[in-house]
């Protein structure tokens, strides 16, 4: 496997939303306090909602011949399985919505990763958006906001920088986008999540 191809699939769009979460409850372990009685049970909501239904409703969707491949190179197809995708994501957000009452920031990235597969389904129909980029430039908005707001945080706001910008070179390099599908993706889902992170 060349090493692009790992990239990619380390950094999958798909893992990005609970990893975002998972490294806030890192840095911030007074938030992982207030939920340790339901922690298993958000991440299972959260691994059920952002990958294990979204998967399903991929391979249903290939089965039926609306989709040709896992990867969906083809932009046109995208639409449809990130319009589910949304639907699932948004049933999971109702279920932890108590969970997290009192955990506001966790709740806004959710809300923000569901904007911003939202704006995918979108912009899908008519260009192809680098959905790798908008996942992990949704990472560096969750950082950016969490450095405004509590500080101390630079040193992973530097490291997923980092990562986005290998991220976007194996993207360029597997010829499976161009630089303004990458700059968009990536500038799209930092904006998302920074601006419903300081709004909400």
């Amino acid at each position: 496997m060349k090493l692009t191809q790992l990239i990619s699939i380390i950094l999958h769009p798909m893992f990005m939303p609970i990893l975002a979460l998972h490294l806030t409850l890192l840095v911030l372990p007074s938030l992982a306090f207030t939920l340790s009685q339901n922690l298993l049970l958000i991440y299972g909501i959260l691994i059920f909602s952002t990958m294990i239904l979204p998967l399903i409703s991929i391979f249903w969707l290939m089965q039926k011949g609306k989709v040709s491949s896992l990867e969906m190179s083809n932009h046109k197809e995208r639409s449809l399985p990130l319009f589910k995708t949304v639907i699932w994501m948004s049933f999971g957000y109702y279920l932890l919505q108590n969970l997290l009452f009192y955990t506001p920031i966790l709740k806004a990235e959710i809300l923000g990763a569901i904007l911003i597969i939202l704006l995918a389904a979108i912009i899908s129909k008519f260009w192809k958006i680098s959905l790798h980029l908008l996942g992990i430039g949704g990472v560096v908005g969750v950082f950016i906001a969490l450095q405004i707001m509590h500080g101390d945080f630079l040193y992973l706001l530097l490291l997923f920088i980092l990562l986005s910008g290998l991220l976007g070179v194996a993207r360029i390099k597997q010829k499976a986008h161009n630089y303004a599908q990458v700059y968009a993706g990536f500038l799209v889902g930092l904006s998302v999540e920074l601006i419903t992170l300081l709004v909400y």
